[in-house]
């Protein structure tokens, strides 16, 4: 099997061609560059394939990072790697721009931690990467999340870690950026995927669209199908997201149901809850980063107290950390009030924070 593996996702860009038959690698090219992987992608691939004296029709596979990483520079990867894949008819498969990082090196540790700058945002692209790659073990984490990560002492990667010069012994040097040559190995010995790979976004984007923007959406019940959106969706907006099991179990019980809003071509919030002897709680709501403060979750919520009431349920409970203002404001808007407070319910790195108990009448 020949694999063509592609990078474009951060300050860098590189392409690599390799034969699994006989586990060589056959041509690589690397650049750093903070701009201009629009221009240098395609002909590093041209070159590497002139080096490895192959015709584009004879690879059987293409791999590419798709994220986290710069919004541009990730699309500018998975639509060559696409593009190629459909004139090609062969197979394109994504990886996760920290497991493409790691790669080099899960060969000699079990884990490693990786940690990419997030643009200007301040934040890290943050995860413990070990061999089942896994994209729910990254996180858009602030300083203090990849302080208290690195305290654990594994090993260390990655273009964000001179953030952080107190952990300087444990940062393996020159494997800071992924690099195709190094990750193509890895590409190559992964299962054959179930679809196209999709980028991974852990952040809105720097512009945004306005509000007058927004495409048509459309707000219905979950369907099994779903599963896997939503287990991925709830894993990007939160630290430990439920798992397509934990969400099939949770809609499986006695007056549960989900609604999601489907946009864009796909599933970009969602709402569970469960009625129960007149009464009814939300149990998770979140929508994808990017789509946030776009009025989504309101709609949810419109969404199911419309349902609530046409059942005759009595009353809406829900939960919130008392920190989250931003989420209390949303339920005070829609006229939830605070019935109780559970003292240090939730673990935070800077201590214990409350819970908020809130209800509404629907």
């Amino acid at each position: 099997m020949l694999v063509l593996a592609l990078d474009t996702c951060f300050s860098a860009c590189s392409a690599a061609v390799y034969d699994a038959g006989q586990a060589r690698l056959l041509a690589s090219r690397f650049a750093v560059m903070e701009r201009g992987h629009a221009e240098a992608i395609a002909p590093m691939v041209d070159a590497c394939l002139a080096e490895a004296g192959i015709a584009p029709a004879a690879l059987s596979r293409i791999a590419v990072t798709r994220g986290p990483g710069t919004f541009t520079g990730l699309r500018i990867g998975l639509s060559l790697a696409q593009g190629m894949g459909l004139a090609l008819n062969c197979e394109t498969l994504g990886l996760n721009s920290l497991a493409a990082t790691a790669a080099p090196l899960l060969e000699s540790h079990d884990r490693i931690l990786v940690l990419h700058q997030a643009g200007a945002t301040g934040r890290f692209y943050a995860g413990i990467i070990d061999h089942g790659l896994d994209d729910a073990a990254i996180r858009f984490a602030t300083p203090e999340d990849c302080r208290a990560m690195a305290s654990l002492g594994l090993p260390l990667i990655g273009t964000g870690v001179a953030a952080f010069p107190e952990f300087a012994a444990q940062h393996i040097a020159g494997h800071d950026l992924p690099r195709a040559a190094d990750f193509v190995r890895l590409a190559a010995r992964l299962p054959s995927p179930a679809q196209p790979p999709q980028p991974l976004y852990l952040r809105e984007p720097d512009a945004k669209p306005s509000a007058s923007a927004l495409p048509p959406l459309t707000v219905r019940p979950a369907q099994p199908d779903d599963m896997a959106s939503l287990a991925r969706l709830h894993g990007i907006c939160f630290a430990h997201g439920w798992t397509e099991a934990s969400l099939a179990s949770a809609l499986s019980l006695p007056g549960a149901g989900a609604l999601v809003i489907a946009l864009d071509g796909g599933i970009r919030a969602f709402v569970q809850y469960q009625v129960v002897a007149g009464e009814a709680e939300i149990n998770t709501i979140c929508s994808e980063p990017r789509w946030r403060n776009r009025g989504l979750a309101s709609r949810l919520i419109t969404a199911l107290l419309d349902i609530l009431r046409a059942q005759n349920v009595s009353r809406l409970h829900l939960e919130v950390a008392a920190d989250n203002t931003q989420a209390k404001s949303l339920y005070e808007r829609h006229g939830f009030s605070v019935t109780g407070r559970r003292k240090g319910y939730y673990a935070r790195k800077t201590g214990a924070v409350d819970a908020l108990l809130m209800m509404r009448v629907p």
